[in-house]
């Protein structure tokens, strides 16, 4: 019998968290190393080697963006201030599981005023942002209310703002994801006609992972283009 191992390996990870994180996939957890987030050590044949203090860390990582919508850059600087002894407010309330609204339900619509005071984001942004169709506010029986994804896209608008950028100026990716979305429609097609028990789990399976490439290639493209242009 072989030595019991003391470590998980990436895709033993994923299935010990998916249940708390449906989304999570292997490529994201790279994506986390990629920006520094987690530091799981490598075996001599380069695979990665997760210990309980990774798991925690990531779990950490992950509840961090999932419930208070922190950007990647942020949650970095929190966990960077744990290593050094200091818990941040955010880590406390995470770790403390307050009773604040959560803003991650993806079932469940959050009336705006609710939801824009949680995120602080200015009311008349997310007036814009409705105006230029980015987000799309349901209604409810509390209500005006908007959506899990609606949140993301405001909290993602609120730190772009810290660097000029408008919502006027959000209007491009809007385009864009319009495009994008057709073109998965068409490649996605075929499975929706399939009778198996297990089309919808093919579909989101496949859409994770063409999402996942679309991301990469898009952050590929992006910085290659910044560096053309900067001269970098």
């Amino acid at each position: 019998m072989p030595p019991k191992r003391d470590y998980l390996t990436i895709g033993e990870v994923v299935e010990q968290l998916k249940e708390r994180y449906p989304e999570l996939s292997i490529s994201k957890i790279r994506y986390y190393e990629e920006e520094k987030l987690i530091k799981p050590e490598r075996t001599p044949g380069g695979y990665r080697k997760f210990r309980k203090e990774d798991i925690d860390r990531l779990d950490l990582a992950l509840r961090l963006q999932k419930d208070k919508y922190l950007p990647l850059n942020v949650i970095r600087q929190n966990l960077d201030m744990l290593d050094m002894g200091q818990v941040t407010a955010d880590v406390r309330q995470i770790s403390k599981n307050t009773e604040n609204i959560n803003i991650s339900g993806d079932d469940e619509p959050i009336p705006t005023d609710k939801a824009i005071s949680s995120i602080g984001i200015a009311p008349e942004t997310a007036r814009m942002l409705e105006s230029f169709g980015i987000i799309q506010p349901v209604r409810t029986s509390e209500g005006k209310c908007y959506t899990s994804g609606d949140i993301k896209i405001m909290v993602t608008a609120r730190e772009m703002a810290k660097y000029g950028i408008e919502p006027r100026h959000l209007r491009m990716y809007l385009t864009h994801a319009e495009k994008e979305a057709s073109l998965f429609q068409q490649i996605l097609y075929p499975i929706t006609r399939l009778k198996s028990d297990e089309k919808n789990t093919r579909l989101k399976e496949e859409l994770e992972n063409l999402s996942d490439l679309a991301d990469q290639l898009r952050a590929l493209l992006l910085k290659k283009k910044i560096k053309d242009l900067l001269q970098v």
